[in-house]
């Protein structure tokens, strides 16, 4: 779901709202061996294209402000907030194929998301970081 807030009579950037964690889930049927099971999995309510195009005239984000410093890290640029994840100086670095996202945040207990240890997702991020591929 994406959610469109309005102020000051001008449409404000895009986002993408979060829903309670159980309503994500969607059956989906998995074939192995000539069997066939079926999991819930989760689903994203987003399309990405709609929020880049949304976000388009969003004042360009100085990258620079985010960059690691801590050379024992990977990841080049960390802590980005949010709100700039659909900003047009992130779309040209993704466009180049030479980095990928990785998203963070905590347990959001007023949707039902329990973080997994290891990444969380973008519906439920605070920051998200960028690595090089």
């Amino acid at each position: 779901m994406i959610d469109n807030n309005k102020g000051n009579n001008e449409m404000e950037n895009l986002t993408i709202k979060p829903r309670n964690y159980q309503e994500t889930f969607v059956p989906r049927d998995f074939g192995f061996n000539n069997r066939t099971f079926t999991m819930n999995v989760y689903q994203y309510a987003h399309n990405p294209m709609e929020l880049y195009e949304a976000n388009a005239n969003q004042p360009r984000l100085n990258i620079m402000n985010y960059a690691n410093t801590n050379l024992d890290e990977y990841a080049m640029y960390k802590g980005i907030p949010m709100e700039f994840r659909w900003n047009p100086v992130i779309r040209e670095m993704m466009m180049t194929g030479k980095y990928r996202i990785r998203y963070r945040g905590g347990s959001k207990p007023q949707y039902g998301y329990v973080r997994n240890p290891f990444n969380t997702i973008a519906e439920y991020a605070d920051t998200f970081a960028i690595y090089p591929k």
